[in-house]
C-alpha cells in the first residue's frame, strides 16, 4: 500500500513524500469505485424510457411517429401520460449529466438509439401536437416541451456552449415548411385529427423549435447520434435518409397481412 521496498541511496530522499504519493493511488480507486454506482444509476434511468421509446418513435426515433403510431393504435388518450414521463426524465437527466458531464458521451446499448435523438422527437412531437391542436393538446405537451430544452440549456451551460437563451419565434429554422408539411400530410393520412392545417401551424411549430434545433443539432454531432430525420448532420458520418422502422400492422380483420413477402431465387 505505502511503496514498501524503497531503493535507497547515499543522497538525501524525501521517503515521506515518496509513501504519501504511492497511498494517494487507492484514494483515486476508492473515489471510482463509489462513483460508478451513481453513474451506472444514472444512465441506466437515461436508457430505461429510451427503450420503451422504440415501440412508440420507431427506431431510430422521430416525432411526427410517435403521432403517427399513437394514432394507428388507438392510444392517443395515453399522450398525456407519455409527456408527463419524459418531462420527468428530462429534469433527471439535467441534473445528472450537467453534474456527470462524462454520460454525455456514454452511448445507447442500441446502435441506433441516442439520448439526443429520442429528446428531440419527443420535442418535436410535443410541438406538433401544440401547433396542430391548441386547444385540444394536453397540458402535459408543453411541460415536456418546456424541461426538455432546458434541459438542453442546462446541459450545455455545463460545458459551456454559448447559444441564444430567449430566440425569437420568426427565427429562421434548418427544418423547412416543406418537411414540416409532408409530416403533417402523413399524421392526417394515418387518421390524426387536427385543428388547423400545416400553413397556419408552422409558425407555431416553428417559435417552439427555435428553442431546441440548434442545441439538438449540435449535440447530436458531438455525440455521433445515428441519423434520423429530423436531427441534422453529422461531421462524421455521409448523409444519409433513414427513416423509422414500422412494424407491419396484421389484424385478424386483415389475414393478408400474415403473409410475409415471397422473394424470388
Amino acid at each position: 500500500m505505502f511503496t514498501l521496498g524503497l531503493a535507497r541511496s547515499a543522497q538525501f530522499t524525501n521517503d515521506t513524500i515518496a509513501i504519501f504519493a504511492g497511498a494517494s493511488g487507492f484514494v483515486v480507486i476508492a473515489l471510482q469505485i463509489a462513483y460508478l454506482p451513481a453513474l451506472y444509476a444514472s444512465f441506466n434511468r437515461r436508457e430505461s424510457l429510451i427503450a420503451m421509446l422504440a415501440s412508440r418513435a420507431g427506431v431510430p426515433s422521430w416525432g411526427p411517429e410517435i403521432l403517427i403510431r399513437h394514432q394507428l393504435v388507438g392510444i392517443v388518450d395515453a399522450l398525456p401520460d407519455f409527456y408527463g414521463q419524459w418531462e420527468q426524465w428530462a429534469a433527471e437527466v439535467s441534473e445528472s449529466h450537467s453534474t456527470y458531464p462524462v454520460l454525455l458521451l456514454f452511448r445507447s446499448p442500441d446502435p441506433w438509439s441516442s439520448w439526443v435523438i429520442a429528446l428531440l422527437s419527443v420535442l418535436d412531437a410535443a410541438a406538433m401536437h401544440l401547433a396542430l391542436n391548441p386547444t385540444r393538446a394536453p397540458s402535459q405537451a408543453r411541460l415536456s416541451l418546456r424541461m426538455g430544452y432546458t434541459a438542453l440549456r442546462r446541459i450545455s451551460d455545463a460545458i459551456g456552449w454559448d447559444y441564444d437563451p430567449d430566440p425569437m419565434p420568426d427565427a429562421p429554422l434548418q427544418l423547412t415548411a416543406e418537411e414540416f408539411a409532408s409530416a403533417v400530410t402523413l399524421l392526417r393520412e394515418a387518421g390524426f385529427v387536427t385543428e388547423q392545417d400545416a400553413d397556419a401551424a408552422w409558425p407555431h411549430f416553428r417559435g417552439w423549435r427555435v428553442n431546441y434545433e440548434n442545441l439538438a443539432y449540435r449535440w447530436a454531432d458531438r455525440v455521433l447520434a445515428p441519423p434520423a430525420p429530423w436531427s441534422g448532420t453529422r461531421t462524421g458520418l455521409r448523409a444519409q435518409h433513414v427513416t423509422p422502422r414500422r412494424p407491419p400492422h396484421r389484424s385478424p380483420d386483415n389475414p393478408g397481412a400474415y403473409r410475409r413477402p415471397e422473394f424470388g431465387p
